[in-house]
């Protein structure tokens, strides 16, 4: 179930987070967070920056922990891309010739996948996860969540039950053509 708020309730957590701020009560949740989590329809990211408040039965939203995932899967590429020897980089950009110049994470599409593009903002500048991506323009101008669901499921298959990332070289390759999608292949 995710965490949603009737405008009964957004009212009264704005009255409530009005009140905590000029109050300047320290130590304590971020009011104004909180209300624009609230307002905005983003109930989960409470839960993650706070969650020892909130019991273990909400369930993350499926978008929010796809974005998660694809942060964590980019995350791990990048660093992996990071060690590569002058001569792996060369033969990654020739097994991959179309994303495997200088692999990055490039976002979501402002205009037609808002809402994970948001999801990655909060993420990223609220809750101060995978810093490595702050500050970059998360506005892809182009639709990638279909390619980064096949990357992820190559990617899932690459870790294996292992959950360590220290791929080959083919197998970024692998990860990193699934953005290309089948029909231009």
């Amino acid at each position: 179930v995710e965490m949603e708020f009737s405008n009964q309730q957004k009212l009264i957590i704005t009255l409530l987070t009005d009140i905590h701020e000029k109050l300047e009560v320290t130590n304590s949740v971020n009011p104004e967070f909180v209300q624009r989590m609230v307002n905005s329809n983003n109930g989960w990211a409470l839960s993650w920056a706070y969650p020892g408040l909130f019991e273990s039965s909400d369930e993350t939203p499926s978008q929010v922990g796809f974005v998660a995932d694809v942060l964590d899967m980019w995350e791990s590429i990048e660093i992996a891309c990071s060690n590569l020897s002058a001569d792996e980089v060369a033969a990654l950009e020739q097994a991959a010739p179309v994303f495997g110049r200088a692999p990055a994470f490039p976002g979501f599409d402002g205009n037609n996948e808002p809402d994970l593009r948001n999801i990655v903002s909060i993420f990223i500048n609220d809750l101060d996860r995978w810093s490595a991506f702050r500050g970059r323009d998360t506005n892809s101008h182009v639709e990638n969540a279909s390619g980064y669901r096949r990357m992820r499921q190559v990617y899932d298959e690459v870790i294996g039950e292992s959950y360590d990332f220290n791929p080959t070289v083919p197998q970024l390759a692998a990860i990193l053509n699934e953005r290309v999608h089948p029909s231009n292949r």
